[in-house]
């Protein structure tokens, strides 16, 4: 695939183009609403909510030695910032000026969407994702790495 070979082999990649810039700002714009709301992200984007026990509290899977509470929303929070931080870099990445730097922040935003789609597999498998948290996590990895795809394999 030469979309994957080196980056200064990609004369097709222009930095200034219009795709790129608008998946840089939705790349931005997912990434702070994520950052910024994490709960509102979590519960209203993807439809994420931490299983609640006797009283309300929340509750996770099994109890491991070094948490108390697998599975809250403060868990949850983290783990959606963690992906908000990732997206407001990559699209950060894709307003450089530099065909090289866009190039690659392209690929890395293959493979990390990539991965995104195997996590979303590997929940539903182990039962830890529901066929609809699946399927929207899966969807949108899949869209945003097919247009990028489409991006860097365009003549």
């Amino acid at each position: 695939m030469s979309a994957f070979s080196s980056p200064s082999s990609l004369i097709t990649v222009h930095a200034s183009s219009t795709p790129i810039q608008i998946l840089s700002v939705a790349r931005i714009a997912a990434g702070l609403g994520a950052f910024i709301a994490p709960a509102f992200f979590t519960s209203r984007a993807f439809g994420f909510t931490a299983s609640k026990g006797p009283g309300g509290v929340s509750v996770g899977g099994s109890v491991g030695h070094n948490t108390t509470n697998p599975g809250n929303e403060s868990e949850l929070s983290v783990a959606v910032r963690l992906f908000g931080a990732r997206d407001i870099a990559l699209g950060l990445l894709l307003r450089d000026s530099t065909a090289a730097v866009v190039t690659r922040a392209l690929q890395v935003g293959v493979i990390a969407d990539s991965l995104d789609i195997l996590a979303a597999a590997l929940g539903f498998i182990e039962g830890n994702l529901s066929t609809e948290v699946a399927t929207a996590v899966a969807g949108i990895g899949a869209a945003t790495a097919a247009a990028q795809l489409w991006i860097l394999n365009r003549n």
